[in-house]
């Protein structure tokens, strides 16, 4: 059995080496799949390159309501012109707006709340006759958040992991930016199934307003695993999630957009396993076919990619994880044998084409505190060579960011950043050499500024960073870096 175990670790090395080349040649400029996902991937995170009339940023809001000390929406412009940006600021009450100028090569923060103590509020930004990036900061005692906008609406949106165990929180937040009304069902799935509340069925959402729906109310309660569907019959919205973490092995706050459509496949680049470490992937297959994934594992001491094993005593050959249809199943790092502790990277990939939506969740333990960090996974066709950071890595914490490459090629990659003098390579990480395959996590760089931060690479890569939570609290945020959408 031993032996048979190490012939069938060694195939799905093998089959880890190949998902690898394939991305690899899905990456060059002659792939035609991969120019057609970008008009899929739309709604995901991504930056726009050369010039547009209008560029809209659609942010996942802050809940006045939650006790927050602050609220921003940070603009970046790298641009050698200054630019002018509409700012929206959507509610349950009539849209307010203001305009706002942002120079050159600078950054300018815009309050969200603005006074306000109840309610949530959903800013979205219009840069105008140019193009800019845009990420909204929380100032939150539970921990500081960074978050992604995006800048594409969608008519469906999937959250893989929610949680409502003890005591803690989830709010979801509905907005619909346009002058015409959406209709919006909303469906949430827990380890006991599917439910479908009927206060959640054709919700109607006013133009250029946001409704907030916590889950407790429609009888999500002390829940460890809950996952949800957005769908508009009317119109496109933007859905995003706010949690509050208070128990059941997880502490802190989160708000994040969720995803707009389920994929085959999912890159995370700020992993990582030890003693006072739970590292969970949540797995979320909102369709009726069931999956198969596989997980590769990258970084220091791992060889090729390491597969994971089935949590049980399975039967060989098939050592894939499954996901049956409707349901959540979660990957919990710890029982993957040889996987050395520390940082890594992850790709989780579907094994039968099917689609599905993944999170990763980091909760870590000290001797005095904890903390929870949570983000979505990169999809497979926005991997590439440039990636933008938009609020900069001031508030980097320690292995403020990691560059996985993607692809069975050695490349480099430069760090710049964005100042009065324009766009200017970092000293020190310059042409930085990147093995095949290889991840590389680095320290916030001496003397970089809040500025724009942006990651140039010879070959596809993978960006994460994390981010401090301030206020003297341990432990991080991981956020997305921003892929730039080629032309």
């Amino acid at each position: 059995m031993n032996v048979f175990r190490r012939i069938f670790a060694t195939l799905l090395v093998v089959v880890a080496l190949a998902s690898v080349v394939a991305i690899d040649q899905q990456g060059g400029k002659k792939s035609v799949g991969a120019s057609l996902a970008l008009v899929d991937l739309a709604g995901f995170p991504q930056a726009p390159s050369g010039s547009r009339i209008s560029t809209s940023w659609f942010c996942p809001g802050a809940a006045a309501g939650d006790g927050l000390d602050g609220a921003s929406v940070v603009i970046s412009n790298p641009g050698d012109v200054e630019f002018t940006a509409s700012v929206s600021f959507l509610s349950a009450d009539p849209a307010e707006s203001s305009t706002v100028k942002v120079p050159a090569r600078s950054q300018l923060d815009v309050d969200v709340l603005r006074g306000r103590t109840v309610g949530v509020v959903a800013p979205v930004v219009e840069i105008i006759g140019s193009v800019g990036t845009v990420e909204q900061e929380l100032v939150y005692a539970a921990g500081d958040v960074t978050s992604q906008c995006v800048s594409q609406t969608s008519d469906t949106w999937y959250f893989a992991d929610g949680f409502t165990a003890e005591g803690s929180s989830q709010r979801l937040v509905l907005i619909n930016p346009y002058p015409e009304t959406a209709v919006v069902n909303v469906s949430y799935t827990t380890n006991d199934g599917r439910r479908t509340p009927a206060d959640v069925q054709g919700v109607v959402l006013g133009s250029r307003t946001v409704k907030s729906i916590s889950l407790a109310d429609v009888g999500a309660t002390n829940e460890s695993q809950i996952a949800v569907e957005v769908e508009a019959t009317t119109g496109q919205i933007v859905a995003s999630r706010m949690q509050h973490y208070l128990g059941g092995g997880r502490l802190g706050y989160s708000t994040s957009v969720g995803v707009p459509s389920p994929l085959g496949e999912w890159w995370f680049t700020s992993g990582r396993t030890g003693s006072q470490v739970t590292e969970q992937l949540v797995v979320f297959n909102p369709s009726a076919r069931a999956a198969q994934v596989n997980v590769s594992f990258f970084g220091a001491g791992i060889t090729n990619g390491v597969p994971v094993d089935q949590p049980t005593d399975a039967a060989l050959p098939s050592e894939a994880v499954d996901i049956p249809a409707g349901g959540i199943v979660v990957i919990n790092t710890d029982s993957v044998a040889n996987l050395p502790k520390g940082d890594h990277a992850m790709v989780v990939s579907s094994l039968n084409s099917a689609r599905l939506v993944v999170e990763h969740v980091l909760s870590q333990r000290t001797n005095t505190s904890a903390f929870t960090a949570i983000v979505n996974g990169i999809p497979a066709g926005l991997l590439g060579e440039r990636w933008r950071i938009p609020a900069g890595l001031g508030k980097g914490a320690r292995n403020a960011i990691s560059i996985l490459n993607t692809t069975s090629l050695e490349g480099t990659f430069t760090l710049s950043a964005v100042g009065p003098g324009g766009v200017v390579d970092i000293p020190g990480f310059i042409n930085v050499a990147l093995g095949a395959a290889s991840l590389i996590s680095l320290d916030v760089p001496d003397g970089v500024s809040d500025g724009e931060v942006v990651i140039t690479a010879t070959v596809p890569v993978a960006v994460q960073r994390r981010t401090t939570r301030g206020h003297g609290l341990i432990g991080f945020g991981i956020v997305g870096a921003l892929p730039v959408r080629m032309k």
